[in-house]
């Protein structure tokens, strides 16, 4: 398998399967992959609920990450990643997958090699237009944008 960093801590590589078996909310899932597996490999900025305690990453201890070059995606995204926050990282905040949902379709409607047509780059831009409207990743999957990847899902699930 080709794999290609796409930006950061997410990989993009060729696969062989037309699709992908994943869970969502107990339910098993089938997605076109069009060819393409993506891996996210980095986890750092995730909170993890243990039954005992919530594991995270303070980031107010690191104010130099919000100080990036304005108008540079990656940046932009850590601030606003404060403000919807609060600056308090303890707790859960789903609103902050939307913002590197937001951020990764900035990268694709940025990255010259990616291959799109006109139809594409407006697709993606009106994506971009909704996602801002939802709260977790889990309800912009629901987005019509999405609509044609799903296959099936298990209804005894």
């Amino acid at each position: 398998m080709n794999i290609q960093l796409l930006r950061g801590n997410i990989l993009v590589g060729r696969s062989d399967s037309e699709t992908l078996q994943f869970t969502l909310n107990g339910k098993n899932m089938l997605i076109k992959t069009h060819g393409l597996i993506i891996s996210i490999i980095d986890f750092t900025l995730s909170t993890i609920n243990t039954g005992d305690s919530i594991l995270y990453l303070d980031l107010s201890s690191d104010p130099d990450l919000f100080k990036g070059p304005k108008g540079d995606k990656q940046s932009e995204t850590y601030r606003r990643m404060k403000e919807v926050t609060e600056d308090c990282w303890e707790g859960s905040c789903p609103k902050t997958n939307v913002l590197w949902l937001i951020y990764l379709v900035d990268i694709l409607l940025m990255k010259k090699s990616f291959e799109r047509t006109t139809k594409h780059e407006r697709d993606l831009r009106s994506l971009k237009k909704r996602l801002d409207k939802y709260d977790s990743a889990k309800e912009a999957v629901l987005d019509p944008f999405f609509t044609d990847l799903f296959i099936e899902s298990d209804p005894k699930a």
